[in-house]
Formats: C-alpha cells, sequence, structure tokens
C-alpha cells in the first residue's frame, strides 16, 4: 500500500519537470554565425602556412559563455567562417577582440608575416559586438614589410 501513497508525489515530481522544460531549463546561450574576409591593406589575400582569425572575448563582454571563436583564412580569396568548437557551430553572442595568426611556418610561433598588433587581443584595432549573424565584415591586416 505504500507505493499508491508515493504515486502522487512521484506524478507531481514528473509534471514539474516536464513544466521546466518547456519553459526553457533547457535553453541553450545564442550564437550567430560569422563570415567575411580578411584582406592585407592592398587589397591582396595574407599569404603563409597557416592564416587564422580569431575572436577573444573582451573582459567587459555580456556574453553567457566566454569562448574564444577562430576560422581559418581561405588562400584563395580570404574568406573565413567563426566556429567555436566545431565547424557550423557559430560564435557565442557577446564583444570580441579580434586577433589573427599569419605565419610562415606552422612550427614557428616567430615566423609572423603580420605586424604584431594584430596579433594580440591587448593591441588589436579590431573590436566586434557579435548580437546576430554576420556575413559580410572584413578586415584589413598590414604584412610585415620584406
Amino acid at each position: 500500500m505504500l507505493g499508491y501513497r508515493r504515486c502522487p508525489m512521484v506524478l507531481l515530481v514528473g509534471i514539474a519537470l516536464c513544466a521546466a522544460n518547456s519553459t526553457g531549463c533547457n535553453r541553450r546561450p545564442s550564437v550567430a554565425q560569422v563570415k567575411g574576409k580578411v584582406l592585407n591593406r592592398d587589397g591582396s589575400v595574407p599569404r603563409g602556412a597557416v592564416r587564422v582569425v580569431r575572436f577573444e572575448p573582451m573582459a567587459e563582454s555580456k556574453a553567457e559563455i566566454r569562448k574564444a571563436a577562430s576560422g581559418d583564412i581561405d588562400p584563395n580569396d580570404g574568406s573565413f567562417e567563426l566556429y567555436t568548437r566545431k565547424p557550423g557551430d557559430g560564435v557565442y553572442l557577446g564583444k570580441y577582440a579580434v586577433t589573427f595568426a599569419v605565419l610562415s611556418n606552422p612550427r614557428d610561433m616567430d615566423s609572423s608575416l603580420i605586424i604584431d598588433k594584430y596579433t594580440n587581443a591587448k593591441t588589436t584595432p579590431y573590436h566586434v559586438d557579435v548580437e546576430d549573424d554576420m556575413d559580410d565584415v572584413t578586415f584589413e591586416i598590414e604584412p610585415i614589410a620584406p
């Protein structure tokens, strides 16, 4: 008989859990798709064995999750698409410092082909507030003079 007395309690807990799920308890943080181009100031595409654009969360960002996003810069046209963990998953909404890595040697971080200010979140001239999908953002960087 003890089992029948617990039945209403179990039923109430089950209903409460279902209600919580339908009101947003399993809501995922908002993300946006970010695509664009990275070009040298002269309009050419950055050259190097490694070409990456990276969005690094800023201290004042109100992002629900503070996670960097990155994407490879296409060697043909300079295009990129950012992702956080896997291609296609997007970027968490928030404020980011935009940094770049263009290296002649993937094993040597000192082989940068661009001016240092673009490689550091504290010195980059680019900051972006991701509030929605962006598909036409363009960044211009300066290569190191040969």
